[in-house]
């Protein structure tokens, strides 16, 4: 069993009941990464991504996400019950919700994941915001090769802050136990 799995959902809407999960970016502490994406049909491939994402979940001790505990987690949990698919395992799993760690114990004027990346000094290649993705998704899915590359280097690109800022945080993390 692995450790620590860095996790960033990806899905067409910001709420569970108008939209779909169309992927997941995985990052893990050995720097192995896994895109899992949709290739055609969002509504026929859902329930076989959130199976994968499950999967890979269950090989982790720990997930951290950035603003997991209000998207993430609910977003696998609703998209998994409407799929028929049971997501309790995931949440026998230690969960760090990053954002909730760094609104609590830092004093920023943004807590977006570019912004506190920023402020560590964190370089990031795009500064594309979760809302921005949806017309990159069903480009891809259409086929957009561009659009596609766009997204898994956006993914890529928010994993690897979020696990920077993990390990600058490291100590107040596991010190405060958030």
């Amino acid at each position: 069993m692995r450790k620590i799995a860095f996790l960033d959902v990806e899905s067409t809407s910001l709420t569970a009941d108008s939209g779909f999960i169309v992927g997941a970016g995985i990052l893990w502490e050995d720097d192995e990464w896994e895109h899992i994406f949709v290739k055609k049909n969002i509504v026929k491939e859902e329930r076989i991504i959130l199976e994968k994402i499950l999967e890979r979940l269950d090989r982790a001790e720990t997930i951290i996400t950035w603003y997991g505990e209000n998207f993430d987690y609910p977003m696998i949990i609703s998209r998994s019950l409407v799929n028929g698919l049971n997501p309790t395992k995931m949440l026998t799993k230690r969960h760090i919700d990053l954002y909730m760690t760094c609104k609590k114990l830092l004093r920023l004027s943004n807590y977006t994941l570019d912004s506190t990346a920023k402020f560590f000094k964190i370089n990031k290649k795009t500064e594309l915001k979760g809302s921005d993705m949806p017309p990159y998704y069903m480009k891809a899915i259409s086929g957009d090769e561009e659009a596609y590359r766009r997204i898994i280097e956006h993914c890529y690109d928010d994993l690897k802050a979020l696990k920077q800022i993990y390990y600058i945080m490291k100590d107040i993390v596991e010190y405060t136990n958030l």
